[in-house]
């Protein structure tokens, strides 16, 4: 009995690890390829055949070759640390609380992260790659105003501070990963939206109906 309890408690470790190499192969042969090739000319047959795996499998782990070029779960691992922040933290401790927990990072850090950035910033301007960009943002967008809202206990239908505040983020991300330009302290991000914004003048409230001027 008490093997069968090991076996069952290692198996899953075993998967894990197995699916980790098969998910890094493909990582790997996808990245050395976009080298060699260039993006558009790679394939994702040229892909499984440089990382030994079925043209099904490669779908399994990647929805795309655009998707080879931005870390796994993109985002993700930042969201859920700010998701997690304590509760008592408002909203922009909350965030540099996630900052501080990754040290800022939107993917995961992994020996290749710099070259898949240096390639993604080569290949930027190729439609289907800018296209993929633009989405993976917008994704990360929506859940930063999930997030907001839920911190907040308000509905973001009625409530704008959520979708305010994930258009900060959005506009963050999208400096970085689309233009290319290293990310800006959030401090700094503030700052302009708070010198923006002393200059905007709200429209004066409408008069009643009837009024006398």
């Amino acid at each position: 009995m008490q093997g069968q309890g090991t076996d069952t408690v290692a198996e899953p470790g075993l998967r894990d690890r197995k699916r980790a190499r098969t998910r890094q192969a493909i990582r790997t042969a996808g990245l050395d390829l976009f080298e060699e090739l260039g993006f558009e000319g790679t394939t994702v047959d040229q892909i499984c055949r440089r990382a030994d795996v079925a043209h099904r499998t490669f779908f399994r782990y990647y929805e795309c070759k655009e998707a080879l070029l931005f870390g796994m779960d993109f985002g993700a691992a930042f969201l859920d640390a700010f998701a997690a922040a304590p509760a008592e933290l408002e909203l922009w401790a909350a965030f540099r609380h996630a900052g501080g927990v990754l040290d800022g990072q939107l993917e995961e850090p992994a020996e290749h992260t710099v070259r898949r950035r240096a390639l993604r910033r080569g290949f930027i301007e190729i439609r289907s790659v800018r296209e993929f960009a633009l989405i993976m943002i917008d994704t990360v967008s929506q859940r930063v105003a999930a997030i907001v809202a839920e911190r907040l206990g308000v509905d973001p239908l009625a409530d704008l501070r959520p979708q305010a505040f994930a258009a900060l983020m959005a506009g963050m991300t999208r400096r970085q990963v689309v233009d290319g330009n290293e990310m800006r302290s959030l401090e700094e991000w503030v700052e302009a939206f708070r010198v923006l914004l002393a200059g905007f003048e709200a429209p004066a409230p409408a008069e009643p109906a009837g009024a006398v001027r």
